[in-house]
């Protein structure tokens, strides 16, 4: 049993926790909210813009103005977005459900207003949660009678849901003041304050890392780190504003870590400083599908935003890639830290946002010098070299899970690629389940692979001269503990991974080598193999195969079933054509039960049909013995060799009556046997006593 690092159970528990209600609602309301921080961040770059430019002060404040004030509103549509995504899961009214949570934002914002450090603290992690717990209970006030002020069928659905909100929402925000006021009332939370703060600045080291650290972490569970921690943050633009107060008063800045320090030299391309993780990606990665997505993200990781990786690969709940996504952020500030204590980089005075475009942010961000350009990349491409690692260990990791070899077969089967797409609802949910089912599947795959696998050969009697005919070659495989596995399992796990065509010319070629082995002894007999429609349909498959057949110099056909019919026809009839051209015949097999062939047995050209067991057993109805007698006497007016399948009885053979030969194959004259008993089986056929009398005239009419 292969070993893994990760152990599938960690890795299910983390799929359960990325399906959680609570932790999607949080991941994609704050996903929406996205938008909005682009547009607040972009006005603070446009107004240090302004300001390098000589433009009028009023503009670069007005610029500056409305990113305090988008960034002031940014609880208010966390929660409003949040409550939103909650409400389709409880099934409630969204929009009034949404505008709730928002009420429930501003009711927090005011109760701890009289409690400025804790609200600075404390209001955005509210915004986050109030709806998680509001929600819930809204839904069921929503659902009780009492509740409901207009009832079905009165008024319109519009009027109705908002009217049968009222009482759920009042109720709620009753509670949501109620819990705050009784919070409040303990002095940890009412006293609580940023655990960053300008004096702890002056351990920058430790307090850079930790912020790294932390950021990369919220972000690990799909928490947009920067927001959530937008107090802490807004204590680092409070050090790049004071750098920028001392440095214009002529005196040496004080504040090495700062926020724009953190965005141009730690969070290159996002959390987890990601533009690293794409340059590794192109680098060291041969999936297509991750190339595809890492070249996909870079637009976007040049202004420092990830959510194609975090989402794509995904990076969230993704244990592969903790240690990385949290080291390589740490490992920048470190050293763009040292770099600022050696004096060979000035401390940002620019205040920036987070997601300023790469390069312009480290240029400004150095005191317009190019050493700051050429810090960023070296921290790229340290970046990438932590990353490689890891990104290694998961392509083999993909590449061992990726193919399971068939001994026996001498084949292997390719997993399906890591999809890279971002899914509709949850990706990060989706991914996960898809990645559950992969390897269920890859486990029944794994299984089947340790399988030997062999033929047998089941005899055809003729009813007319009681002498074996041919045989039908029958797929067998027997298990590690050498128990026999039951044809009908394997193949269809075998077929739902696309390898049948690999069994067939496997098939082929074991039936063409007991065929040569036959000759070389001797004894000849014609046998049928089974090949699937998708094995005729491939030119490269059919290919192989007549090379294959044409050794056995027409003593081996091919039986397909009556559904493959209704595949190319095109290209079935070069097939057909191809086989008929190195002596093969062509059988359809378990004729009667698939598709209707009688409207396909005129387009092409077949040489035998086997009439399936089913209509032998429902030879004891009346009903029955009609369809089994029309359905030989159309075969004879088709001229078409006639095998009976599924015999077991001497009733059932006895039943039997048809002007044409017909061959018989069952237990009732043999079960599959080996190659060498075929020959026995054959021979002793040919000593065997004539026909008794009844059979031989039931057949004969």
């Amino acid at each position: 049993m292969p070993k893994t690092i990760f152990p599938h159970y960690p890795r299910d528990r983390l799929a359960a926790l990325a399906s959680a209600n609570a932790l999607r609602a949080i991941r994609e309301g704050l996903l929406w909210v996205m938008p909005c921080l682009l547009v607040s961040a972009l006005f603070l770059v446009l107004s240090v813009c302004a300001r390098l430019l000589g433009l009028p002060d009023a503009l670069a404040d007005l610029l500056a103005s409305l990113h305090r004030k988008l960034s002031g509103i940014m609880p208010l549509l966390a929660g409003t977005s949040i409550g939103y995504m909650l409400s389709i899961r409880h099934r409630l009214p969204h929009l009034p459900t949404a505008l709730l949570c928002l009420c429930f934002v501003v009711i927090a914002e005011n109760v701890l207003a009289p409690y400025p450090r804790a609200a600075a603290t404390l209001t955005l992690f509210i915004a986050i949660l109030a709806p998680i717990a509001a929600v819930p209970l809204m839904a069921r006030l929503h659902r009780r009678r009492w509740t409901q002020l207009a009832p079905d069928g009165l008024v319109g659905e519009n009027v109705r849901d908002s009217l049968n909100m009222i009482v759920p929402g009042l109720l709620t925000a009753g509670v949501v003041m109620a819990v705050l006021s009784a919070a409040l009332r303990i002095p940890a939370i009412a006293q609580v304050d940023i655990p960053l703060s300008l004096a702890s600045l002056d351990s920058p080291f430790a307090s850079g890392a930790l912020v790294a650290a932390l950021n990369s972490l919220l972000w690990f569970f799909g928490i947009h780190g920067a927001h959530a921690m937008a107090p802490i943050m807004d204590v680092l633009d409070q050090a790049t504003r004071l750098n920028a107060t001392t440095a214009a008063a002529g005196y040496e800045s004080v504040y090495a870590l700062n926020g724009t320090l953190l965005g141009a030299f730690a969070f290159i391309g996002g959390s987890g400083a990601t533009l690293s993780l794409v340059v590794a990606i192109l680098l060291f990665s041969r999936s297509e599908s991750l190339r595809v997505l890492a070249l996909a993200s870079i637009p976007v990781s040049l202004l420092n935003v990830n959510e194609i990786l975090l989402f794509g690969l995904p990076l969230i709940l993704n244990p592969r890639l903790l240690l990385p996504f949290v080291l390589t952020p740490v490992v920048n500030v470190t050293i763009a830290l040292a770099v600022v204590q050696l004096g060979w980089l000035a401390p940002a005075t620019v205040t920036l946002p987070l997601t300023s475009p790469v390069l312009f942010n480290a240029y400004l961000g150095a005191g317009e010098h190019l050493v700051g350009i050429a810090l960023q990349l070296a921290l790229v491409a340290l970046g990438a070299c932590i990353y490689a690692p890891c990104l290694i260990a998961l392509e083999r990791q993909r590449t061992a899970d990726s193919t399971v070899y068939f001994k026996s077969l001498d084949t292997t089967f390719p997993q399906l690629q890591e999809e890279s797409l971002l899914y509709a609802h949850d990706p990060v949910a989706s991914t996960y389940a898809n990645r559950a089912r992969r390897r269920a599947e890859v486990s029944r795959i794994r299984a089947i692979s340790e399988y030997d696998f062999y033929l047998e050969f089941q005899p055809q009697v003729s009813l007319r001269t009681g002498l074996c005919t041919g045989c039908e070659a029958l797929l067998r495989a027997t298990g590690p503990e050498g128990t026999q596995q039951a044809p009908l399992e394997f193949l269809r796990w075998l077929a739902q991974a696309d390898l049948m065509r690999d069994v067939d010319l496997w098939v082929a070629r074991q039936a063409v080598r007991q065929c040569l082995a036959w000759r070389a002894q001797g004894f000849t007999l014609p046998m049928t193999i089974n090949v699937t429609g998708a094995t005729l349909t491939s030119p490269a498959s059919l290919d192989r195969l007549i090379k294959v057949l044409e050794q056995a110099q027409g003593q081996v056909s091919v039986e397909l079933t009556e559904d493959a019919l209704v595949e190319d026809a095109g290209a079935l009839h070069t097939a057909f054509d191809r086989l008929h051209g190195i002596g093969a015949r062509v059988y359809i097999d378990d004729f009667g039960t698939g598709y209707s062939a009688l409207s396909y047995l005129h387009q092409f050209q077949i040489d035998a049909v086997k009439i399936d067991r089913s209509f032998v057993l429902a030879q004891g109805h009346d009903r029955g013995a009609l369809v089994m007698s029309g359905l030989l006497r159309f075969c004879e007016a088709l001229n078409l060799q006639i095998i009976v399948e599924g015999v077991e009885t001497e009733a059932q053979l006895s039943a039997l009556a048809s002007s044409a030969e017909i061959i018989v194959q069952g237990w009732y004259y043999s079960k599959a046997v080996s190659g060498d008993h075929l020959v026995d089986f054959a021979r002793r056929r040919q000593e065997a006593p004539a026909l008794p009398a009844q059979l031989s005239n039931a057949a004969a009419i």
